[in-house]
């Protein structure tokens, strides 16, 4: 009956999963065989190179496997409970399928595409006033959920183009704003796992690459222009100069007016056309400009200051003959993205195989030369054909790998030089990312972890935001020169007495600073926030009447409003989300930064490393009191059993995924000071109900004092294992 049961419930479980699964494009007998032809290589190398493979891991660590390689967490108590046992028939396939069409597994790839695109919420420059970095983040977070497949996400980037709310793949020209051939570096080493850099100034010392062929390459992509209404600003600003040449209004003034007067209306004007234009200054956007070689150019294939014609660093049948901008970026994405491009499917295969396996066949992962050489040459080939007929759908790629034996062995935890081939007898031992640290710390203190999203009115506001840029945008260029010429000439006067009100604050302020009159500091900086905005905001509010949602244009969070933290707040803050629903990067200050996420200024650029502040975070930082409060998925697992050793049992359990061995249960008891057990309330024949009744109060009282002093010594326990190898190291 029992044997059953547990059939049943595998089966009411997973259902709705077999259904789901109909989105993977492998079926069953598909998938199987893609596998024995790898694990075929794999078998061949292993005996050949006579290399023994080490033994399986346990059930329940396999588990905890799947779950940080294809959710980014351990898994919940509850998720435990709910595949117990770990030995059912196919569980680690149906595992793998459940957890691909899961919200976790876009929440880690997100992860993943953040550090490679090297996307920001903020990046440099007064783009980041209409919030480009969080609509390039939110972009990415779409393609990601969609499981846009690779050499698309590679095309779209590449050859992006218009306003960043209707398309917001242009964030990856304007998180390197001004900086095109620095763009061009980047994007070599992530789709080619190329080091061009070095060249851009000379040969490349240490790889066949000269300069000629860097500026060739940069070529294709120097047209693409990061700034938008260039031609409006052009307009308004020769109506100003013939405005003023009539004699009207700045030339008049200027006849009775003195010179700082003077400066100080052409200062109000430029802020005008500035502040009214800001929110539709920046885009993606191709143009035909030409690339010259540097001034210091010194080699034979070229002079200084000659115009560079496109070109690659691949044989390629691309015609890149074509004169217009548009055309050249479109074609240079398509030869980037092309399965015949020898080394754009290799180095992502390579990047998704050190993903699920620890190493890359290729190390290290962003400089491949021509000399380079995979550690298992055949391997590479046949996964990079394997890719390429899964149309790269990276999610069926990688299930595809998660399947194969070697994913089920005990990790290798020798030192490996870093150089040194590896034959891949098992995954090897690594430490968790950062996002996978915080998101598994999570997964124990917050209940239904992946569903917790940011706040519901920044969800509204970025949505707004979205909205009322492209009617604003529709307004604008809806309207000639003159009319928006009129604007700025009506907006003028506004903008400078705002600007007095403002320098009259600044005044105030150094007043303030010399007194060191903090409060009166504090609220001066208000009111100039407060007047600096509505000096931003004039004309546009001018152009789209008083009802129109302005500040979402120009801001990148909701204003804050006081209000009483919900009930679910106080028991969970809302900063409790995980690594993908955090800024992008976290601030410096914040866990994810302290345990080595990226900072996403490099491609990549995380690290692993321990680290001093890293010990004197988990020491004593606040998620150690998280742990077990009593609202947290572990206490109230914890709490609902009644003898000492479930409890630590289930401390192992939702920490581990395994049961404490008797040994550890015995060093539990001897080395934390648990109180003795209350013993039952006794009642004798001739007490009084009232008697009665105080006694079995007292024994209540007792109980509930002995939970107390159980539950807070199993905090400490919780915390000791946190604190271990075991719970940090992917075994």
């Amino acid at each position: 009956m029992s044997r059953l049961f547990i059939i049943l419930r595998f089966l009411f479980l997973f259902f709705p999963i077999f259904l789901a699964a109909k989105s993977l494009q492998l079926s069953r007998g598909e998938l199987a065989k893609e596998v024995a032809e790898i694990n075929k290589i794999l078998r061949d190398e292993h005996s050949q190179r006579e290399i023994t493979p080490p033994g399986k891991l346990s059930n329940s660590l396999l588990v905890r496997r799947v779950y940080l390689a294809t959710a980014g967490r351990i898994p919940s108590y509850s998720e435990i409970k709910d595949i117990h046992p770990f030995n059912q028939p196919e569980l680690k396939q149906v595992l793998i399928d459940k957890l691909l069409e899961s919200k976790a597994y876009q929440s880690q790839m997100f992860n993943w595409w953040a550090d490679h695109l090297r996307a920001k919420s903020y990046i440099m420059g007064q783009a980041n006033q209409i919030g480009v970095g969080h609509l390039y983040v939110d972009w990415l977070k779409t393609q990601v959920s969609e499981n846009v497949p690779y050499d698309e996400m590679a095309r779209q980037v590449v050859a992006s183009e218009g306003y960043p709310w209707k398309n917001g793949a242009v964030g990856y020209y304007l998180r390197d704003d001004g900086m095109p051939l620095e763009n061009m570096s980047n994007t070599a080493e992530l789709f080619l796992g190329t080091q061009l850099v070095c060249a851009q100034c000379h040969n490349h010392p240490f790889d066949k690459w000269t300069q000629m062929e860097y500026y060739q390459m940069a070529a294709h992509t120097y047209g693409m222009v990061t700034r938008m209404q260039g031609k409006t600003v052009d307009g308004i600003k020769k109506l100003a100069k013939n405005f003023k040449k009539r004699g009207n209004g700045m030339q008049m003034m200027s006849m009775s007016s003195k010179p700082d007067q003077l400066e100080k209306q052409a200062r109000a004007f430029r802020q005008a056309v500035q502040d009214m234009l800001l929110p539709l200054q920046f885009g993606a956007h191709h143009k035909d400009r030409k690339l010259k070689l540097p001034h210091d150019y010194k080699y034979d294939d070229g002079k200084p200051h000659q115009v560079i014609q496109p070109g690659v660093i691949f044989e390629n049948d691309n015609d890149f003959n074509s004169s217009e901008s548009n055309d050249l970026v479109n074609q240079y994405a398509q030869w980037i993205s092309s399965p015949n491009n020898p080394r754009f499917t290799k180095v992502v295969v390579n990047r998704i195989w050190k993903k699920i396996f620890g190493r890359g066949l290729v190390e290290p992962l962003n400089d491949w030369r021509e000399d380079t050489e995979a550690s298992m040459p055949k391997l590479l080939d046949h996964l990079s054909g394997l890719l390429v007929r899964l149309d790269y759908d990276l999610r069926e790629f990688q299930r595809v790998l998660l399947n194969l034996n070697i994913f089920e062995n005990q990790a290798f935890d020798q030192e490996l030089e870093s150089l040194a081939p590896y034959y891949f007898q098992a995954p090897t031992l690594q430490r968790m990312s950062a996002e996978q640290l915080w998101d598994s710390l999570l997964t124990l203190v917050v209940p239904e972890i992946d569903h917790r999203q940011p706040k519901e009115e920044e969800v509204d506001f970025l949505e707004s935001k979205k909205t009322n840029l492209e009617k604003y945008r529709l307004k604008v260029e809806g309207m000639s020169s003159e009319e928006l010429f009129d604007v700025v000439k009506e907006g003028r006067k506004q903008i400078v007495e705002i600007q007095e009100q403002i320098n009259a604050i600044n005044a105030r302020m150094k007043k303030a600073v010399e007194l060191d009159d903090r409060e009166s500091l504090g609220k001066l900086k208000r009111l100039q926030n407060e007047l600096r905005d509505n000096q931003r905001f004039a004309l546009a509010s001018k152009i789209m009447g008083g009802e129109f949602n302005v500040y979402s244009m120009y801001k990148n969070y909701p204003p804050k409003r006081k209000r009483k933290p919900s009930e679910e707040e106080r028991k969970f803050p809302t900063h409790l989300r995980r690594a993908s629903e955090q800024n992008s990067p976290a601030n410096a200050d914040h866990f994810l930064r302290e345990f080595g996420q990226s900072d996403r200024d490099l491609i990549n650029n995380s690290r692993k490393e321990a680290s001093i502040p890293q010990v004197l975070n988990l020491m004593n930082g606040n998620l150690r009191w998280r742990l077990i409060d009593k609202h947290s998925p572990l206490a109230k697992a914890v709490i609902k059993e009644e003898t000492l050793e479930q409890k630590i049992k289930i401390v192992y359990e939702a920490m581990l995924q395994r049961s404490p061995t008797d040994k550890e249960i015995e060093l539990c008891k001897n080395s934390l000071p648990f109180p003795d057990l209350p013993t039952a309330p006794a009642f004798k024949d001739s007490d009084t109900p009232k008697q009665k009744a105080q006694i079995a109060q007292k024994a209540k009282k007792q109980k509930e004092y002995y939970q107390n002093r159980v539950h807070n010594e199993l905090r400490h326990l919780a915390w000791a294992l946190l604190n271990t190898r075991e719970f940090s190291f992917i075994q």
